[in-house]
């Protein structure tokens, strides 16, 4: 039997029936819409069809597909901690900026409650989630804006580059929460509810979605940046960007 043999995971997926649409042509065709529960809904069905279209590729790549499975929640995890010891120095040294002041404030807090997203998520039978996306050979789109993704009369894609093999929620996920920060007004208990009805996931995967939702994403990131100094921002700045990313990260779902 011949091997056939991909220079990258488009080549599969156009195989497959999925159009690789120019940027440009996508967004002057694209409407501009407000994001309603509808329009979500109808970007978690072209998230399933993308994933039955990759499910189980075995197939050969020059250019092989990364493994990102797990790697989100590991990322978390090292923020707490990395937090964790922020904290505790300013805690012992004292608060020398607006930052640290904001840090000693917020920080505990924030960290807690980065900690129950974790337990939650271990609570949802994590490890029985990766094993059943390694068995199944579960592949993310990665990018699942509206812009790069579309359901019309076939499914639209604009870019691969972010394929990944990893669990199929995590593609809700990274749609939801991005959209939970954006300020949305959306039930995005009953969005994941949806995914998980339209994928035939179970209750676990509802559990695992809400947990990692929850985390307080933005929160950690400002953190991250300010400790490796990564944004020349000044500690003024720093604090009003750690304030927004409170009012971002939003209430816990659980």
């Amino acid at each position: 039997m011949a091997i056939i043999i991909y220079n990258d995971f488009s080549e599969y997926m156009m195989f497959k029936g999925i159009k690789n649409v120019d940027l440009i042509e996508y967004e002057y065709k694209s409407e501009k819409q407000d994001i309603t529960e509808e329009l979500v809904i109808n970007q978690l069905g072209a998230i399933y069809d993308f994933h039955k279209k990759s499910l189980g590729f075995n197939g050969y790549l020059r250019n092989r597909l990364n493994n990102n499975t797990g790697k989100i929640i590991e990322n978390y995890k090292i923020s707490i901690k990395k937090l964790t010891y922020d904290m505790n120095n300013v805690k012992k040294d004292g608060a020398k900026n607006s930052y640290e002041e904001l840090i000693i404030k917020y920080g505990e807090g924030v960290i807690n409650r980065g900690e129950e997203c974790i337990k939650e998520v271990y609570g949802a039978d994590y490890l029985e989630i990766i094993k059943r996306s390694m068995r199944r050979g579960e592949i993310c789109l990665g990018n699942i804006d509206f812009q790069n993704l579309r359901q019309s009369n076939h499914l639209e894609v604009v870019s691969f580059e972010n394929c990944s093999y990893n669990m199929v929620e995590m593609d809700c996920f990274l749609l939801l929460s991005k959209l939970k920060r954006k300020g949305s007004k959306l039930d995005f208990r009953k969005l994941a509810k949806e995914f998980c009805y339209i994928e035939g996931l179970d209750e676990s995967s509802l559990k695992f979605l809400i947990a990692l939702i929850s985390y307080p994403h933005e929160f950690m990131k400002c953190c991250n940046r300010y400790r490796v100094g990564t944004r020349m921002w000044h500690e003024d700045e720093f604090s009003g960007k750690i304030v927004k990313a409170l009012v971002r990260d939003g209430n816990s779902l659980f």
